[in-house]
């Protein structure tokens, strides 16, 4: 009973920290807010610009792309006239 107790906080912890990267996949160019927050979920953070805004995320890494110092990647997700216009990576991959 409390190893399923400590799984359950753990997965609620790990899911808290970020999105998965597989859900990012799922985004397309044309989707609304509310379409991509269904998948993503709320965005960390948003950036406004005349025409433009971005919303930005953590995205886990999966387990085989991990290393100590790299667990997660940023993405944004940039919307023109309320639909998804362009979206990606945010920071530059790190050299390996």
């Amino acid at each position: 009973m409390k190893r399923t107790a400590l799984a359950l906080s753990m997965t609620g912890l790990l899911a808290a920290c970020g999105v998965h990267g597989g859900n990012l996949e799922r985004v397309q160019a044309g989707m609304n807010r509310e379409q991509v927050q269904s998948i993503l979920g709320p965005p960390e953070v948003v950036a406004y610009t005349p025409g433009k805004d971005c919303a930005y995320y953590t995205v886990l890494k999966d387990f085989w792309s991990r290393t100590p110092w790299s667990l997660s990647d940023r993405y944004y997700v940039c919307y023109a006239d309320g639909k998804v216009q362009t979206f990606g990576r945010a920071d530059p991959p790190a050299p390996g």
